[in-house]
């Protein structure tokens, strides 16, 4: 096997005919930093075998070589990581059936340099607003780069996701949705465990999520590091993992995807032994207890699933934040012992989920208290897991809890003053009208840059539904009263002959428009029709906005668009919806038309 020139690691290459075979000692000192010493012979048996006279040469191809020496999953997590960090897009991948049984990882991936195609980038206001600067990480679809604000230097991490490139996916309408409610969930939290979103801005190809800037990396690399961790720094960053999901829970909202590789370290207020860590990637998180929906796909990563996710029939069910507490404990497990309490060897992984037995191996088994911690979480039943307060409470946690805390209160910053604002929403509302609303409500964050969510509350005459609107990250009170009053204006748009209830008392009638009353009556039908805009002819339209989208007014010949018609009524193009004042609907309209552009239109009975 010939070691490549690109991504080539100088500290493991072998010097020009020096052996045709890995010197043992250079063999040892990987597995060692891998903690993988228990597999020197096998390890040693593939090197003769295949001819490896490098480590680089085992990178190039780990996925064979944790087959052979029948590496359990987190051991080939540490294995597939170090490839990647030494030689990158060189490493053979594991074979397809093992590729099933272990978790995903973005690295590696390819994915367009946002870098090195857009120096710049910010709203239409202001279109070099950030300068973007060398490449943290990638994925699939998505590039994290460091980036600076121009007007006072501050620097950001910010997500791209290429639009471009999921807008291929037969499935992008519901990719697009995701991807907006995460950043809809985003906007809402502040906390200091939790990485905060500062600014977002969507163009044709890229969604840019500008956040907070954290340095340290995954706290899955921390562990890989140094194979387990002792029981004091497992016990601080545990403290702060629950943290943050309380104030999560807090918010209505289901993580669903806890897991190491998600909890960023701090590195800047780490202190020795006692790592900072704030929760990221709220990709798969869910708003519940809005009493209309409700989190029900098997989504996360398989090693960190409750029974109730790892049950295909129990996930159609529905479940709850309780599968957060289960994800809890598989965390702890893994920082005190540095492996997976399920792993999917010998049996299935459902079937070692369903029978929730954990097992401490010899040699590594922490301390009773921290056994009986971890065993309270993964618990089958999610009625009996320990709640996040008798988590903190208990008797692993509180032997150090006094000084702990202490010590997170000297480098905890205190979240920025949030502004609540409740609007109640009138009678009972259909699951159609809470969809459409929400859709709007993703429209009027990405312009005000605050949470808005839709929550169940009870009130002394029963429960209601409301608006819940955070109006921080430094609005001024005309941006609020401006905001609110928009706020308003969509719900009375999606609510028409209410009075709004704000904050507990009548709100003002609206001012927005609502579908005229002859098109109310009329039944129609729904359909998808791709945009044609040619260069010479545009799209050979007549449109006229009103509030709900955009009317055909007429069609023209050149380019030809045979699947419109005068008077259907485009109510959502490139998966936006088009709600709201005319002025808001053409501007959406406007943001997104291009050739190829999919829209959805009314067809109304004639």
């Amino acid at each position: 096997m010939a070691a490549h020139g690109a991504g080539y690691a100088p500290e493991y290459a072998p010097e020009p005919g020096e052996c045709s075979v890995i010197p043992e000692e250079q063999l040892a000192a990987w597995l060692e930093k891998l903690k993988l010493t228990s597999y020197a012979a096998k390890a040693k048996t593939w090197c003769q075998t295949m001819g490896a006279v490098s480590v680089h040469e085992i990178l190039e191809n780990w996925g064979d070589f944790a087959e052979a020496c029948s590496l359990k999953p987190l051991e080939r997590r540490r294995v597939e990581k170090d490839a990647a960090a030494v030689v990158g897009s060189e490493a053979a991948p594991a074979p397809a059936e093992a590729a099933k049984s272990r978790p995903s990882t973005p690295s590696g991936s390819a994915v367009p340099s946002v870098a090195s195609s857009a120096n710049h980038f910010g709203p239409k206001e202001d279109p070099e607003k950030y300068a973007m600067l060398e490449e943290l990480g990638s994925g699939a679809t998505a590039t994290v780069c460091r980036c600076v604000r121009k007007k006072d230097s501050k620097q950001f991490a910010v997500k791209s996701i290429n639009i471009g490139k999921l807008r291929l996916q037969p499935n992008f309408q519901k990719v697009s949705e995701k991807l907006h409610r995460e950043v809809s969930i985003l906007s809402s939290l502040r906390h200091p465990r939790i990485v905060s979103l500062f600014d977002y801005i969507e163009s044709q190809d890229f969604l840019h999520l500008v956040m907070e800037l954290v340095e340290g990396g995954e706290l899955f690399d921390h562990i890989v590091q140094i194979g387990s961790f002792t029981e004091p720094v497992a016990r601080y960053v545990f403290i702060q993992i629950a943290e943050g999901l309380k104030y999560i829970h807090s918010q209505h909202i289901v993580y669903r995807d806890l897991k190491p590789e998600n909890i960023l370290v701090d590195q800047k207020n780490s202190r020795q032994g006692l790592l900072e860590i704030k929760l990221s990637d709220f990709g798969h998180s869910k708003l519940i207890h809005d009493g209309y929906s409700t989190a029900l796909t098997r989504v996360g990563t398989p090693q960190y699933w409750a029974p109730e996710v790892s049950d295909p029939f129990q996930a159609a069910k529905g479940y709850d934040k309780q599968v957060d507490l289960w994800s809890l404990g598989v965390v702890l497990y893994v920082m005190l012992v540095g492996a997976y309490p399920f792993d999917g060897l010998g049996e299935p992984i459902d079937s070692q989920i369903r029978r929730a037995s954990v097992q401490f191996p010899a040699g590594r088994r922490p301390s009773q208290n921290a056994q009986d911690l971890i065993k309270a979480l993964i618990q089958f039943d999610p009625l009996q897991r320990l709640d996040l307060d008798r988590c903190l409470a208990h008797p692993w946690v509180s032997t150090s809890a006094g000084s702990l805390s202490k010590v997170l209160n000297e480098v905890r910053q205190a979240p920025p003053e949030e502004r609540e604002e409740p609007f109640q929403l009138p009678g009972e509302p259909s699951k159609e009208q809470i969809d459409g609303l929400r859709r709007d409500l993703q429209h009027w964050t990405y312009k005000w840059r605050c949470g808005a969510t839709i929550q169940r509350r009870k009130q002394d005459t029963g429960e209601a539904t409301f608006v819940v609107a955070n109006m921080q990250l430094g609005v001024t009170e005309e941006e609020r009263r401006k905001a609110r009053r928009e706020l308003q204006d969509l719900i009375n748009f999606n609510f028409p002959g209410h009075g709004l209830i704000s904050g507990g008392s009548a709100g003002a009638p609206s001012t927005l428009p609502s579908l005229p009353e002859e098109r109310k009556k009329k039944s129609h039908r729904l359909l998808t029709h791709t945009l044609k805009v040619s260069p010479k002819d545009g799209a050979g339209v007549e449109l006229e906005p009103e509030a709900g989208g955009m009317k055909v007014m007429k069609v023209f010949p050149k380019p030809g668009q045979p699947g419109l018609e005068a008077r259907d009524l485009i109510i959502s193009i490139d998966g936006m919806s088009l709600r709201g004042t005319p002025e808001k609907v053409e501007d959406i309209f406007g943001q997104h038309f291009r050739d190829g552009v999919q829209l959805t239109i009314k067809r109304f009975q004639k």
